[in-house]
């Protein structure tokens, strides 16, 4: 038997020399199935579209899309998990806003959204909804502006994590207001909006997807939204910046990225698919009904986003208390 010994210097000399290589991509990616994790609790409207989008995903590739439901940590959990994945492409992450906010706000600094990960496109743009619960008797922002100044320190607000779009428009909105709100802090938005609609939460930023039913059954009520313009799928009710918040604009966004490494080529296979679901059209349709727009774009489009994210971000968290 050949037996080969290094000492520790060769060892290290070894290593310092070799080459970092990425891992080949595989000819005819994708061979099995593929694992969306979505880093909140089910119910919210993150996992509703990411389960559709996995739905129409699976048409195309011609193998399981499933989703991973995997909430905690502001997000970190299920991102962390994704960052450490195989690049290969068969473990994705459907990120939100909170990619980038909470790199901003955990120290120490869990991922960089730019270097970490490799995006693969954008999914979604929404304006969010301001809900509060009917028994406040609530049906303006001026309203409730007033009351909150009425009654000090006794409002809170709900959000899907720390450091979600959901957190930091309500958090900008008590700072431009001029009001005191408790944030409530959920693994998602869908235990969230479970929670405002049995009133234990008085009010929740967050998207308006699979909650008109729980709107004409008057179980929350909608007072305004965040974009510059109104949503056209509930026209009648106003802006932020209509309400009396001048300069308030929102938007939340949903988007696929893959590890750190993976091959140009799957990334590219994997962006293909997401203009293919936006042509075919099942999915838009069902956005356009939501008050959400299908943004499909490339990896680099999706790249400039984050690094605008990053920079926009940092300002605004250098107005706000928010750890």
């Amino acid at each position: 038997m050949l037996k080969l010994k290094l000492n520790r210097r060769h060892f290290i000399s070894a290593i310092a020399t070799t080459p970092m290589i990425a891992p080949a991509a595989d000819p005819v990616f994708p061979t099995r199935q593929i694992t969306i994790v979505v880093a909140y609790a089910p119910g919210g409207s993150t996992d509703i579209v990411a389960r559709m989008l996995a739905k129409e995903m699976a048409t195309g590739l011609k193998q399981p899309v499933i989703i991973d439901n995997r909430a905690g940590g502001g997000t970190a959990v299920g991102t962390q998990a994704v960052k450490r994945a195989n690049a290969d492409g068969y473990t994705l992450l459907f990120g939100t806003n909170a990619f980038v906010i909470s790199s901003l706000i955990q120290k120490p600094t869990p991922w960089d959204p730019v270097k970490d990960f490799e995006p693969v496109g954008m999914v979604t743009l929404q304006a969010l909804g301001l809900f509060v619960r009917p028994a406040l008797k609530i049906s303006s922002v001026p309203e409730l502006i007033a009351y909150a100044k009425a009654n000090p320190g006794k409002l809170n607000f709900a959000s899907s994590g720390n450091g979600s779009a959901q957190h930091l428009a309500g958090e900008a909105f008590a700072a431009t207001a001029g009001i005191s709100m408790l944030h409530v802090p959920y693994k998602g938005a869908g235990p969230a909006i479970q929670d405002l609609i049995g009133g234990q939460v008085d009010l929740m930023f967050t998207s308006m997807v699979g909650l008109s039913s729980f709107i004409k059954e008057k179980r929350v009520a909608l007072i305004a939204t965040t974009g510059k313009t109104r949503s056209t799928t509930t026209p009648e009710v106003p802006t932020m910046a209509e309400s009396g918040v001048p300069g308030f604009n929102v938007q939340s966004w949903q988007a696929l990225f893959a590890p750190p490494m993976t091959p140009p080529e799957v990334l590219n296979k994997l962006n293909a698919e997401l203009v293919r679901v936006a042509k075919a059209g099942v999915l838009s349709e069902y956005m356009k009904d939501q008050g959400l727009d299908l943004a499909i774009g490339s990896p680099a489009e999706l790249r400039a986003h984050i690094l605008q994210e990053r920079e926009t971000y940092g300002r605004l968290l250098k107005t706000l208390t928010i750890q």
